[in-house]
């Protein structure tokens, strides 16, 4: 996965292995808001 090209595939990622949190710099963290919609942010670690 990590050196492989998406080519418009999806990836789903296990994200409370550990691991993968030391391996993968940045997060996409989704947080609902009031209104009923999300918001998404990229979150550097």
């Amino acid at each position: 996965m990590a050196t492989g090209k998406a080519l418009g595939r999806r990836v789903g990622v296990t994200s409370h292995v550990q691991e993968m949190h030391e391996r993968i710099p940045m997060q996409i963290q989704v947080a609902p808001r009031d209104n009923g919609t999300s918001h998404a942010r990229l979150v550097s670690q």
